[in-house]
């Protein structure tokens, strides 16, 4: 596993929480690795991301929050779903009101009411729900009605960039009011140039990832770089 940093810009991009990015260990990414996943582990193997993370989250002495990748049919599952991830944070000590999930799908969201009962489960223990990839595929604005996020993640496929396009601009603004209006906040994702960070900034963006701040870390926790040095 390696972690990268969420920071928050408007406190000297101090990491808010380090997102859990599973890696292989001959450096393959984690989109190379899901996809040679049986469909039929999936879920298993997600429970397996989480729970390592944990343990070198622990290992690490990570501070601050900890943010984990899960898919809704994961999140719904009585065997690897976020019952076990709750044992595995008790076993190390990582108190629940520090995590993140961040769910992430490739296929329309079913089982709805299956899915907001175990979102009010996590949200009961004081986890966080984070709606990953904002704005690609099936994370729309109906996916934020069905599940009400407390964290949009905006897609890096909006954000590069997003200081030379203006129809970016008016999606990330529209975006913006929009959370704001619900109390959800944002992070934008994919953050990679100063001039990004500081348009984002600009239109009222406070939380940012990307490797500007921080590349993905296996076995340690990236040092962050200071938003000054934007000023």
């Amino acid at each position: 596993m390696a972690f990268q940093p969420i920071v928050d810009f408007e406190e000297d991009c101090r990491p808010y929480a380090h997102e859990a990015l599973v890696r292989g260990t001959d450096g393959a990414s984690a989109s190379e690795i899901l996809s040679s996943v049986p469909p039929e582990e999936s879920v298993e193997f997600d429970a397996a991301c989480r729970n390592l993370a944990l343990d070198m989250a622990h290992m690490l002495g990570l501070k601050g929050r900890l943010s984990l990748n899960i898919s809704p049919a994961a999140l719904c599952s009585v065997r690897h779903g976020i019952q076990s991830t709750l044992k595995a944070a008790e076993k190390v000590g990582f108190p629940a009101d520090r995590l993140i999930f961040e769910v992430t799908e490739n296929e329309p969201y079913v089982e709805t009411l299956q899915l907001r009962r175990w979102l009010a489960v996590c949200r009961n223990r004081g986890i966080s729900i984070a709606l990953d990839d904002f704005g690609t595929g099936y994370s729309g604005l109906n996916t934020i009605l069905q599940i009400k996020p407390d964290i949009v993640k905006i897609d890096r496929a909006i954000v590069s960039r997003v200081d030379r396009d203006p129809a970016k601009q008016a999606l990330v603004k529209g975006v913006l009011a929009a959370c704001d209006g619900i109390g959800i906040s944002v992070v934008a994702e994919g953050v990679e140039t100063e001039v990004e960070a500081n348009t984002l900034h600009s239109f009222g963006v406070r939380y940012m990832q990307g490797y500007l701040f921080g590349k993905p870390a296996v076995g340690r926790v990236s040092r962050t770089t200071k938003a000054r040095a934007f000023a």
